[in-house]
Protein backbone atom coordinates (compact mmCIF):
# COMPACT_ATOMS: atom_id res chain seq x y z
CA UNK A 1 0.00 0.00 0.00
CA UNK A 2 1.05 3.43 -0.78
CA UNK A 3 2.68 5.31 2.27
CA UNK A 4 4.24 8.78 1.00
CA UNK A 5 2.24 11.98 0.47
CA UNK A 6 1.52 13.94 -2.08
CA UNK A 7 2.87 17.25 -1.80
CA UNK A 8 0.85 20.28 -3.31
CA UNK A 9 -2.08 18.69 -4.60
CA UNK A 10 -5.31 20.06 -4.83
CA UNK A 11 -8.42 18.94 -3.07
CA UNK A 12 -11.74 18.39 -5.02
CA UNK A 13 -15.05 17.81 -2.92
CA UNK A 14 -14.55 14.30 -0.66
CA UNK A 15 -11.84 12.82 -3.16
CA UNK A 16 -9.21 14.37 -1.12
CA UNK A 17 -9.65 15.26 2.22
CA UNK A 18 -6.72 15.79 5.21
CA UNK A 19 -3.99 14.55 2.54
CA UNK A 20 -5.35 11.42 1.95
CA UNK A 21 -7.40 9.39 -0.63
CA UNK A 22 -9.92 8.32 1.80
CA UNK A 23 -8.46 6.49 4.06
CA UNK A 24 -5.71 5.73 2.33
CA UNK A 25 -2.49 7.48 2.18
CA UNK A 26 -2.05 9.54 -1.70
CA UNK A 27 1.07 7.90 -3.77
CA UNK A 28 4.00 10.02 -3.99
CA UNK A 29 4.41 11.30 -7.28
CA UNK A 30 7.56 13.42 -9.24
CA UNK A 31 5.32 13.57 -12.67
CA UNK A 32 2.65 15.91 -13.62
CA UNK A 33 -1.15 15.50 -12.21
CA UNK A 34 -3.84 15.32 -14.66
CA UNK A 35 -7.28 16.04 -13.47
CA UNK A 36 -10.45 14.26 -14.82
CA UNK A 37 -13.94 15.29 -13.80
CA UNK A 38 -17.38 13.72 -15.90
CA UNK A 39 -19.33 16.77 -14.57
CA UNK A 40 -17.29 19.74 -14.85
CA UNK A 41 -14.55 18.75 -17.20
CA UNK A 42 -14.34 19.16 -20.86
CA UNK A 43 -12.34 17.91 -23.91
CA UNK A 44 -11.21 21.31 -24.46
CA UNK A 45 -9.88 21.88 -21.35
CA UNK A 46 -6.13 21.11 -20.34
CA UNK A 47 -6.40 18.88 -17.72
CA UNK A 48 -3.66 20.58 -14.97
CA UNK A 49 -5.80 21.54 -12.59
CA UNK A 50 -9.99 21.04 -11.40
CA UNK A 51 -11.08 24.02 -12.82
CA UNK A 52 -9.50 22.69 -16.66
CA UNK A 53 -10.50 18.61 -15.77
CA UNK A 54 -10.65 17.02 -18.52
CA UNK A 55 -14.16 14.94 -19.18
CA UNK A 56 -12.95 11.19 -19.64
CA UNK A 57 -10.83 8.71 -17.94
CA UNK A 58 -8.81 8.00 -21.59
CA UNK A 59 -8.41 11.92 -22.14
CA UNK A 60 -6.38 11.81 -19.17
CA UNK A 61 -4.38 8.81 -19.90
CA UNK A 62 -3.80 9.84 -23.06
CA UNK A 63 -2.43 13.39 -21.72
CA UNK A 64 -0.64 11.71 -19.04
CA UNK A 65 3.70 10.36 -19.46
CA UNK A 66 5.45 7.77 -17.67
CA UNK A 67 5.27 8.56 -14.00
CA UNK A 68 2.60 10.99 -14.27
CA UNK A 69 -0.76 10.90 -11.40
CA UNK A 70 -4.87 11.03 -13.12
CA UNK A 71 -6.90 11.88 -10.50
CA UNK A 72 -10.61 10.99 -11.31
CA UNK A 73 -13.28 12.79 -9.44
CA UNK A 74 -16.44 11.68 -8.12
CA UNK A 75 -19.14 11.28 -10.74
CA UNK A 76 -20.04 8.32 -14.19
CA UNK A 77 -17.98 7.79 -16.71
CA UNK A 78 -19.95 6.01 -19.37
CA UNK A 79 -17.51 4.28 -22.13
CA UNK A 80 -18.63 2.80 -25.34
CA UNK A 81 -15.19 1.04 -25.73
CA UNK A 82 -12.74 -0.27 -24.06
CA UNK A 83 -9.94 2.35 -21.94
CA UNK A 84 -6.64 1.71 -23.29
CA UNK A 85 -3.19 1.95 -20.80
CA UNK A 86 -0.13 1.57 -23.11
CA UNK A 87 2.01 4.10 -21.07
CA UNK A 88 4.30 2.49 -18.16
CA UNK A 89 4.26 3.72 -15.14
CA UNK A 90 1.04 5.52 -14.53
CA UNK A 91 -1.12 5.59 -11.18
CA UNK A 92 -4.80 6.07 -11.64
CA UNK A 93 -6.41 7.34 -8.45
CA UNK A 94 -10.59 7.66 -7.95
CA UNK A 95 -12.90 9.13 -5.66
CA UNK A 96 -14.55 5.40 -3.99
CA UNK A 97 -13.61 4.73 0.23
CA UNK A 98 -13.79 1.39 -0.05
CA UNK A 99 -14.32 -1.21 -2.38
CA UNK A 100 -18.54 -0.86 -1.58
CA UNK A 101 -18.32 2.44 -3.36
CA UNK A 102 -19.87 3.79 -6.45
CA UNK A 103 -18.57 7.62 -6.30
CA UNK A 104 -16.27 6.97 -8.98
CA UNK A 105 -18.08 4.93 -11.60
CA UNK A 106 -16.76 3.28 -14.75
CA UNK A 107 -20.13 1.46 -17.16
CA UNK A 108 -19.77 0.39 -20.78
CA UNK A 109 -22.93 0.73 -23.08
CA UNK A 110 -21.35 -1.96 -25.20
CA UNK A 111 -20.12 -5.50 -25.51
CA UNK A 112 -16.65 -4.76 -24.55
CA UNK A 113 -13.68 -4.46 -22.14
CA UNK A 114 -14.06 -1.92 -19.15
CA UNK A 115 -10.48 -1.99 -19.45
CA UNK A 116 -7.69 -2.99 -21.61
CA UNK A 117 -3.79 -2.69 -19.45
CA UNK A 118 -0.81 -3.44 -21.91
CA UNK A 119 1.70 -1.45 -19.93
CA UNK A 120 4.25 -2.06 -16.71
CA UNK A 121 3.75 -0.36 -13.24
CA UNK A 122 0.22 0.58 -13.59
CA UNK A 123 -1.73 1.59 -10.32
CA UNK A 124 -5.36 1.08 -10.26
CA UNK A 125 -6.93 2.47 -7.26
CA UNK A 126 -10.12 3.75 -5.85
CA UNK A 127 -12.50 3.07 -8.93
CA UNK A 128 -15.77 0.85 -9.76
CA UNK A 129 -16.80 -0.82 -12.88
CA UNK A 130 -20.30 -1.90 -14.55
CA UNK A 131 -20.49 -4.62 -17.01
CA UNK A 132 -24.47 -3.75 -17.26
CA UNK A 133 -24.55 -2.48 -20.58
CA UNK A 134 -22.31 -5.71 -21.99
CA UNK A 135 -20.29 -8.80 -21.84
CA UNK A 136 -16.25 -8.09 -21.57
CA UNK A 137 -14.01 -7.99 -18.89
CA UNK A 138 -13.44 -5.67 -16.21
CA UNK A 139 -9.66 -5.09 -16.75
CA UNK A 140 -8.01 -7.19 -19.57
CA UNK A 141 -4.61 -7.32 -19.09
CA UNK A 142 -1.58 -7.59 -21.35
CA UNK A 143 -2.12 -8.29 -25.32
CA UNK A 144 0.93 -7.78 -27.17
CA UNK A 145 3.50 -8.31 -24.68
CA UNK A 146 3.73 -9.43 -20.62
CA UNK A 147 2.62 -6.79 -18.35
CA UNK A 148 4.66 -6.60 -15.05
CA UNK A 149 3.34 -4.98 -12.33
CA UNK A 150 -0.27 -4.12 -12.18
CA UNK A 151 -1.25 -2.89 -8.97
CA UNK A 152 -5.30 -2.96 -8.25
CA UNK A 153 -6.57 -1.89 -5.08
CA UNK A 154 -9.88 -0.58 -3.10
CA UNK A 155 -12.12 -1.23 -6.64
CA UNK A 156 -15.51 -2.58 -7.39
CA UNK A 157 -16.32 -4.48 -9.91
CA UNK A 158 -19.86 -5.42 -11.21
CA UNK A 159 -20.60 -8.46 -13.83
CA UNK A 160 -24.48 -7.99 -14.09
CA UNK A 161 -24.14 -11.43 -14.46
CA UNK A 162 -22.28 -10.81 -17.70
CA UNK A 163 -20.22 -13.34 -19.89
CA UNK A 164 -16.22 -12.30 -18.46
CA UNK A 165 -14.05 -12.02 -15.28
CA UNK A 166 -13.56 -9.10 -12.81
CA UNK A 167 -10.07 -9.06 -13.92
CA UNK A 168 -8.50 -11.50 -16.76
CA UNK A 169 -5.06 -12.05 -17.64
CA UNK A 170 -3.91 -13.18 -21.03
CA UNK A 171 -3.36 -16.77 -22.12
CA UNK A 172 -0.06 -15.72 -24.08
CA UNK A 173 1.76 -13.18 -22.53
CA UNK A 174 2.60 -13.43 -18.66
CA UNK A 175 1.64 -10.64 -15.72
CA UNK A 176 4.05 -11.18 -13.61
CA UNK A 177 3.58 -9.53 -10.00
CA UNK A 178 -0.06 -8.35 -10.48
CA UNK A 179 -1.38 -7.38 -6.83
CA UNK A 180 -5.29 -7.83 -6.53
CA UNK A 181 -6.43 -6.28 -3.02
CA UNK A 182 -9.00 -4.94 -0.90
CA UNK A 183 -11.59 -5.26 -4.25
CA UNK A 184 -15.00 -6.38 -4.40
CA UNK A 185 -15.76 -8.75 -7.17
CA UNK A 186 -20.02 -9.71 -7.46
CA UNK A 187 -22.15 -11.38 -10.10
CA UNK A 188 -19.54 -11.96 -12.96
CA UNK A 189 -20.89 -15.22 -14.87
CA UNK A 190 -17.92 -16.20 -15.78
CA UNK A 191 -15.36 -15.63 -12.89
CA UNK A 192 -14.28 -12.99 -11.01
CA UNK A 193 -10.53 -13.64 -11.59
CA UNK A 194 -8.43 -15.45 -14.05
CA UNK A 195 -4.58 -15.67 -12.70
CA UNK A 196 -2.73 -16.74 -15.43
CA UNK A 197 0.75 -14.67 -13.79
CA UNK A 198 3.41 -15.25 -12.37
CA UNK A 199 3.78 -14.02 -8.60
CA UNK A 200 0.67 -12.75 -8.61
CA UNK A 201 -0.84 -11.70 -5.06
CA UNK A 202 -4.53 -11.85 -4.43
CA UNK A 203 -5.72 -11.04 -1.03
CA UNK A 204 -8.08 -9.28 1.06
CA UNK A 205 -10.81 -9.32 -1.98
CA UNK A 206 -14.64 -10.04 -1.56
CA UNK A 207 -15.99 -12.49 -3.76
CA UNK A 208 -19.84 -13.23 -5.10
CA UNK A 209 -19.35 -16.26 -7.04
CA UNK A 210 -21.92 -16.72 -10.14
CA UNK A 211 -24.12 -19.91 -10.34
CA UNK A 212 -21.85 -21.15 -13.02
CA UNK A 213 -18.80 -19.02 -12.05
CA UNK A 214 -15.65 -19.18 -10.59
CA UNK A 215 -13.92 -17.23 -8.00
CA UNK A 216 -10.38 -17.18 -8.35
CA UNK A 217 -9.32 -19.31 -11.41
CA UNK A 218 -5.51 -20.75 -11.42
CA UNK A 219 -5.45 -21.20 -14.61
CA UNK A 220 -1.29 -21.52 -15.47
CA UNK A 221 -1.73 -22.11 -18.68
CA UNK A 222 1.04 -20.32 -20.59
CA UNK A 223 3.94 -22.16 -19.30
CA UNK A 224 5.91 -22.45 -16.04
CA UNK A 225 4.22 -19.33 -14.53
CA UNK A 226 4.86 -20.09 -10.57
CA UNK A 227 4.87 -18.45 -7.41
CA UNK A 228 1.87 -17.39 -6.73
CA UNK A 229 -0.33 -16.44 -3.40
CA UNK A 230 -4.13 -16.34 -2.26
CA UNK A 231 -4.65 -15.65 1.19
CA UNK A 232 -7.30 -13.86 3.59
CA UNK A 233 -10.00 -13.63 0.59
CA UNK A 234 -13.79 -14.20 1.44
CA UNK A 235 -15.43 -16.25 -1.00
CA UNK A 236 -19.23 -17.03 -0.98
CA UNK A 237 -20.83 -18.85 -3.91
CA UNK A 238 -24.70 -19.49 -5.15
CA UNK A 239 -24.15 -23.53 -4.49
CA UNK A 240 -24.56 -24.28 -7.89
CA UNK A 241 -21.88 -25.57 -10.47
CA UNK A 242 -20.14 -23.13 -8.98
CA UNK A 243 -16.55 -22.85 -7.80
CA UNK A 244 -14.68 -20.61 -4.95
CA UNK A 245 -10.80 -21.17 -5.99
CA UNK A 246 -9.67 -23.77 -9.16
CA UNK A 247 -6.21 -24.88 -9.36
CA UNK A 248 -5.85 -26.36 -12.61
CA UNK A 249 -3.78 -29.53 -13.29
CA UNK A 250 -1.68 -27.10 -15.35
CA UNK A 251 -0.28 -25.28 -12.15
CA UNK A 252 3.62 -25.63 -12.58
CA UNK A 253 5.16 -27.54 -9.98
CA UNK A 254 3.45 -29.02 -6.75
CA UNK A 255 4.01 -26.33 -3.69
CA UNK A 256 4.77 -23.17 -6.04
CA UNK A 257 1.32 -21.65 -5.16
CA UNK A 258 0.21 -20.64 -1.50
CA UNK A 259 -3.87 -20.80 -1.04
CA UNK A 260 -3.84 -19.94 2.54
CA UNK A 261 -6.37 -18.45 5.28
CA UNK A 262 -8.90 -17.92 2.89
CA UNK A 263 -12.85 -18.66 4.07
CA UNK A 264 -14.80 -20.10 1.20
CA UNK A 265 -18.70 -21.45 1.92
CA UNK A 266 -21.82 -22.35 -0.45
CA UNK A 267 -20.04 -22.81 -3.29
CA UNK A 268 -20.73 -26.16 -5.10
CA UNK A 269 -17.06 -27.08 -4.82
CA UNK A 270 -15.11 -24.63 -2.35
CA UNK A 271 -11.54 -25.34 -3.12
CA UNK A 272 -10.44 -27.72 -5.26
CA UNK A 273 -7.43 -28.36 -7.51
CA UNK A 274 -6.40 -30.89 -10.11
CA UNK A 275 -2.18 -31.73 -9.09
CA UNK A 276 -1.82 -30.96 -5.76
CA UNK A 277 -2.92 -29.57 -2.23
CA UNK A 278 0.53 -28.84 -0.98
CA UNK A 279 -0.18 -25.25 -1.27
CA UNK A 280 -3.44 -25.43 0.13
CA UNK A 281 -3.40 -24.55 3.89
CA UNK A 282 -5.18 -23.64 6.59
CA UNK A 283 -8.60 -22.26 5.05
CA UNK A 284 -12.06 -22.24 6.82
CA UNK A 285 -13.58 -24.43 4.23
CA UNK A 286 -12.28 -26.54 1.81
CA UNK A 287 -13.21 -28.74 -1.09
CA UNK A 288 -16.08 -30.01 -1.84
CA UNK A 289 -19.31 -27.54 -0.57
CA UNK A 290 -22.04 -30.16 0.03
CA UNK A 291 -20.43 -31.09 3.09
CA UNK A 292 -21.35 -28.44 5.51
CA UNK A 293 -18.02 -26.07 6.18
CA UNK A 294 -15.68 -28.73 5.76
CA UNK A 295 -12.64 -27.92 7.88
CA UNK A 296 -9.70 -27.90 5.36
CA UNK A 297 -7.43 -31.26 6.43
CA UNK A 298 -4.42 -29.75 6.00
CA UNK A 299 -5.26 -26.84 8.45
CA UNK A 300 -2.14 -26.23 11.15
Amino acid sequence: MYRNVVKNMKVKDDLYVGGTLQGNVLPFTSGNVWYVDSTNGSSSYTGKSWDNALNTIQAGIDAASAGDTILVAPGDYAIAAAIEITTNNLTIIGANRSCNDYKTLVYTTAADNLVEVDANNVSIIGLGFSAAGGNGHGIAIAGTTASYKLYVAHCRFDGWDKTGYGIKCDDTQDQPDLTVEDCLFRSWATGAIYANCTRGVFRRNMIWVSASGIGINFVQTGGNRPDSMAYENYIIGSNSSDTGIKIAATEPTDGTLLVANNVVTNCNLNITQDKSDAGVVNNGTYANGAAFAQVDPNAG
